[in-house]
């Protein structure tokens, strides 16, 4: 008996953005109704990624609207001085750290509640305002500057250092660096990613930020090290390709780990990003390999 009553009376604690819209539904249940409604819609049709970042902007306006327009019951009331006080609110709004948003942090949000009004005006829904309060206009400009990358020496140190390291930072970095994936399609490789096609081996990308799958030839070291990885790890049971102690990879564990590398190497802070523009620069400007072929990288997207 003493078992059964322990077991039913464990509740799951909420999330935080559970708690949250929790709040917003007390204070507005109208506005915490039609997103949730929006959230669900767009679940069908968007990754989960794309909807998280949709729930935490709708979380934060809601919030604003609550806080500085209590009289805003719904959406369909949001006008141009709601949203005019909501793009002072985020000039002025300040980091964990205490910096300004960023202009692209700014264009974001905005965009994407722009993107909300659009949706919701054009399905007809009966709390969306007569037109979209938010345009073109009111999104900042940002710079749009040359993509940052390593040259020859930068990026041989690197892979310097990378080999000093245990064999899953070193695969890590191997890999960002001789294939230009990014980050996120790095982590989500399946356990049965690498294949061999017409003699050569090959690394299937699942459907990433272009939605498509596609092939991305490996060097054969690359393939030994897999191979190597893969007979160490022989009760994989996370359906990843690539894990560290046990668990799959995530965009934040490899920042650390290209950051440890890149300290090693006395290079300062690089983001995996860079060794995809790294990558692009040198098969598509120079010409020549660095471990890339046809194919690799997509031209022209970052």
């Amino acid at each position: 008996m003493t078992a059964i009553a322990n077991t039913t009376s464990i509740t799951e604690e909420p999330t935080a953005a559970q708690a949250e819209w929790a709040v917003i539904a007390d204070a507005a249940p109208a506005l915490a109704a039609t997103a949730r409604r929006y959230l669900d819609q767009i679940s069908l049709s968007l990754r989960a990624s794309s909807v998280v970042v949709a729930d935490g902007m709708l979380r934060q306006f809601a919030g604003y609207l609550i806080a500085e327009h209590p009289d805003v019951s719904s959406f369909g009331e949001v006008g141009r001085a709601v949203i005019e006080g909501y793009r002072r609110s985020l000039a002025a709004r300040r980091t964990a750290t205490g910096t300004l948003l960023a202009a692209n942090t700014i264009r974001q949000r905005l965009g994407m509640l722009r993107t909300f009004f659009d949706r919701i005006i054009e399905w007809d829904w009966p709390d969306a305002p007569a037109r979209t309060p938010i345009f073109s206009t009111d999104l900042p400009v940002v710079d749009d500057p040359l993509p940052k990358f390593l040259d020859d020496a930068e990026a041989a140190r690197l892979l310097r250092a990378a080999a000093e390291q245990d064999p899953v930072t070193r695969l890590v970095i191997e890999l960002l660096a001789h294939t230009g994936l990014r980050v996120g399609e790095l982590c989500d490789l399946e356990d049965d990613a690498v294949v061999s096609i017409g003699g050569s081996w090959w690394l299937r990308v699942p459907v990433g930020k272009l939605h498509n799958d596609r092939y991305v030839p490996l060097l054969p070291p690359l393939v030994d090290q897999l191979a190597a990885f893969a007979a160490a790890h022989p009760n994989n049971v996370t359906g990843r390709l690539l894990t560290k102690d046990g668990t799959p990879l995530n965009r934040h564990r490899v920042t650390r780990m290209l950051n440890r590398v890149a300290k090693a190497a006395g290079l300062g802070h690089v983001n995996p990003h860079r060794l995809r523009h790294t990558l692009m620069l040198l098969c598509v400007v120079k010409g020549r390999s660095w471990g890339c072929a046809a194919g690799s990288v997509e031209a022209g997207q970052g």
